[in-house]
């Protein structure tokens, strides 16, 4: 259940972010309703991916005993860290592809657990 989450919240980042990119490649006159929700948003989803994952991947680490996925966790993590203090272009390429990594490493733990 906590990959599962895990796997959720990671996916609201890219989600959000892939809307992002749609809204300004479209060109959404009202920029600055993005940079509001940038400002908010992603502290906040950032917030739920480190608990969860804070929770989940050494749980589990104690189950399989293999440390892929938390070091891709931790990776992902950090990435989407370090995404915030970009500027929204950048922002955006940073958490698709950190948030991606996070859910990888969230289905893999999941896997892992259940084997």
């Amino acid at each position: 259940m906590r990959d599962k989450l895990g796997i959720f919240f990671s996916g609201l980042c890219v989600v959000h972010c892939m809307l992002s990119a749609f809204l300004l490649l479209g060109g959404v006159g009202s920029a600055s309703m993005l940079s509001i929700s940038e400002e908010f948003v992603h502290p906040i989803l950032l917030i739920f991916v480190v608990i969860i994952g804070l929770i989940s991947f050494p749980s589990a680490y104690k189950q399989h005993e293999k440390p892929h996925p938390i070091i891709f966790g931790v990776i992902g993590t950090i990435g989407l860290f370090i995404a915030l203090f970009f500027d929204t272009n950048v922002e955006i390429i940073l958490t698709i592809g950190f948030g991606t990594m996070l859910i990888l490493a969230h289905f893999w733990n999941h896997k892992l657990r259940t084997n």
